[in-house]
């Protein structure tokens, strides 16, 4: 004999009676989840945030910016830099001595509970950090440095601390190259400048002879010589053959030397201006950015966030249920057929 055919009523899914018959366990684990996000947000450490706000400086040479004649749009101290400064501050904010720093000043081992003596305590403490600590480039072209902390007053002193670092750190770098080239252009300065008294030494010589100023003195011994020859003064003209003898002697050398120590004195001239120029970069002390905002204590916490938290826990654990209920259904159902 045929089987009887199952009517749709049977085989057909109803969410809502599903629901209906599953109601005890959607409600006891949905308050289940609903209490535990309530005691997650009392027993979670609350964290305070701080934020700091940057704009990169668009110029990092004082000299090009305040003693260079033929400065630029960049060259401004006053303009804000582009994203490619910002990309650079954000470099120094990331970079391990601010890190260093920070976790030195604050005793962040301790404070992010790190056993001094881990085998792995620096990639822990780094972890911590980058957790707690975030560096961000908003799209209003400025830097955020946000931190997070269990202590309001701490949080508002890391985060104005660690964007103080930024010039510190800066001026290190720069300071090292500034005196490697400040110390280049003064030796080349007192090279130069010894090769010029040289110089002048040897004009001094050549004026102890008798050459005071080749071309000068060749146009007036002419002159002289002509007005001797006219008058027949021979003991005059017999002078100033002598005279002549001097200069055609010597008169090639001062030449030369006059022309060099012209030269000599015009890049000598060049070189105190670079040497001024590195001596302001050497002793520059100049910011590197711009603070729009230091930070301060927060009077309110940050994290957890009770009504994103307590509602989440709620959702998932009404999904579960939901989930556990479907699993146990189809369970159910393949039993069913397997037991006719």
């Amino acid at each position: 004999m045929a089987e009887p055919i199952r009517s749709t009523k049977e085989t057909a899914f109803d969410p809502l009676e599903f629901l209906w018959n599953g109601r005890r366990l959607l409600v006891g684990i949905t308050l289940l989840g609903l209490i535990a996000g309530i005691v997650a947000t009392l027993v979670i450490t609350p964290l305070y945030r701080s934020e700091v706000i940057l704009f990169p400086a668009i110029t990092n040479s004082v000299s090009k910016a305040l003693l260079s004649e033929q400065s630029t749009g960049r060259d401004d101290i006053l303009a804000l830099g582009d994203e490619e400064d910002a990309e650079q501050l954000l470099q120094i904010l990331n970079s391990d001595i601010v890190r260093d720093r920070a976790s030195t000043r604050f005793d962040l081992m301790k404070v992010y509970k790190i056993k001094p003596d881990g085998e792995h305590r620096n990639s822990e403490l780094r972890d911590a950090y980058e957790g707690h600590v975030k560096f961000q480039y908003t799209k209003f072209g400025s830097v955020s440095v946000e931190v997070m902390d269990a202590e309001p007053q701490r949080a508002a002193d890391m985060a104005n601390f660690i964007s103080a670092q930024v010039d510190s750190v800066w001026n290190a770098m720069a300071h090292e190259r500034a005196f490697k080239g400040y110390n280049i252009v003064k030796d080349g300065v007192e090279k130069l400048t010894a090769e010029i008294g040289q110089i002048e030494d040897s004009m001094s010589v050549l004026r102890s002879l008798g050459v005071q100023d080749y071309h000068t003195q060749a146009e007036r011994y002419n002159e002289y010589l002509g007005a001797a020859i006219v008058k027949g003064d021979q003991r005059a003209i017999d002078a100033f053959d002598e005279r002549f003898k001097v200069l055609a002697k010597y008169g090639g050398a001062y030449v030369t030397l006059q022309d060099r120590q012209f030269n000599e004195v015009k890049r000598l001239s060049a070189l105190r201006l670079k040497l001024e120029q590195a001596n302001a970069d050497l002793h520059s002390d100049l910011p590197h950015k711009f603070t729009v905002n230091d930070a301060y204590p927060a009077d309110r916490k940050s994290y957890p966030v009770w009504w994103l938290l307590i509602p989440g826990f709620t959702l998932a654990a009404f999904i579960m249920a939901v989930v556990l209920l479907a699993v146990n259904e189809r369970i159910s159902r393949i039993r069913l057929d397997h037991g006719r």
